[in-house]
């Protein structure tokens, strides 16, 4: 079975008074005009009977306008007389008022197809986004969506007669972002925030420009929030956190301590700052890192976790009262949940909140 996930507009509304030249067609014009031509009456239809099989399961996403919701119904019933037995139909609380969009409407729009994934990949079935159909904006959204969770996003345009379908490319998402600054972005979660309270907060903040760039512009009432594409991150660093605790450890390395720090740390010609090898060797004794290289110095005094990769690299940050130098740890760890197992270790060693 295959969960497919269909934002759903008013074609079949639109269509139909275009069809019968009316300003307002009934249920039944609706009904009739899909009968007899789906293909025609509406863009989700066209572009679904070319994807799904009919034990699949099909997800309507439709914003809670009565022509929204009176479409997904009529959908629905339309698959149904097709035999489908897996049909849903989730209400979207998107805005019509543009300055409520942003804020409001597409991180709603984002959190419902992040929640649906989330059931579908907990039943290890195969999900597909189908984003021919809806506002322009939730079209993008669909496809950052399928990017950040890997999940194949498919697109029919209007005068298209093959489907096309956008594979997730291999990318890499850094959520070390929301592990650094967590206390805040909770904060920010609690409850509406003005934004004089929000540049207060993000003052001192090392990472307050990356930030900034995952927030919302205030809005009418001057609230700040966190963006659609902050709102999908911080999903998916949630969701990265629980398939942490679940995780195995990764295999420990054969390799002695002492063996793990390259040559160039433990050499007092480079002048590292104060405790460097200290802080190497406290790594090092963990059993699953294979090596520690170190990197470029930086204009710096924070000391931080700088992010994590798939291939179990961990890129640290070290610095003392004057200057602070790159860190790279490499570890048998397979996959980010096994990578975020040893950087949370490394954070206690190192005492970095």
């Amino acid at each position: 079975m295959t969960t497919i996930l269909t934002t759903t507009g008013i074609s079949l509304f639109l269509n139909t008074n275009r069809k019968y030249d009316i300003k307002e067609s009934t249920d039944d014009q609706m009904r009739q005009y899909l009968r007899m031509e789906p293909e025609h009456a509406s863009a989700e239809v066209n572009s679904l009977i070319q994807i799904v099989k009919s034990d699949d399961h099909l997800v309507f996403l439709c914003t809670e306008t009565p022509n929204a919701q009176g479409c997904a119904n009529l959908l629905k019933e339309f698959f149904t007389n097709r035999d489908f037995k897996h049909i849903d139909i989730v209400e979207l609380q998107f805005q019509e008022k543009e300055e409520h969009i942003e804020t409001q409407g597409l991180r709603n729009l984002v959190n419902a197809l992040i929640s649906e994934i989330d059931k579908a990949q907990r039943k290890n079935q195969e999900i597909v986004i189908n984003a021919t159909a809806g506002f322009k904006a939730q079209i993008v959204y669909n496809t950052m969506i399928g990017m950040i969770y890997h999940v194949p996003v498919k697109y029919m345009y209007e005068t298209f007669k093959k489907i096309v379908t956008f594979t997730p490319i291999a990318l890499d998402w850094d959520t070390s972002l929301f592990l650094s600054n967590d206390s805040f972005f909770r904060w920010l979660d609690s409850q509406p925030r003005s934004q004089q309270e929000v540049e207060i907060r993000l003052k001192g903040l090392y990472d307050k420009e990356r930030i900034e760039a995952l927030l919302t512009s205030p809005d009418t009432n001057g609230e700040v929030f966190l963006s659609p594409m902050g709102e999908a991150l911080r999903r998916r660093f949630e969701r990265e956190t629980e398939e942490t605790f679940s995780a195995p450890w990764p295999p420990v390395a054969e390799i002695e301590t002492e063996d793990k720090i390259s040559q160039s740390l433990q050499s007092i010609k480079h002048h590292f700052p104060r405790g460097t090898l200290a802080i190497c060797k406290k790594i090092a004794q963990l059993p699953w890192v294979l090596a520690i290289i170190g990197g470029n110095f930086e204009n710096t005094l924070r000391t931080d976790i700088k992010g994590i990769n798939e291939d179990g690299t961990i890129r640290l940050l070290w610095a003392d009262n004057e200057k602070a130098t790159n860190l790279v740890v490499q570890t048998t760890a397979q996959g980010r949940a096994q990578t975020r197992k040893i950087e949370v270790k490394i954070r206690e060693l190192l005492e970095i909140n």
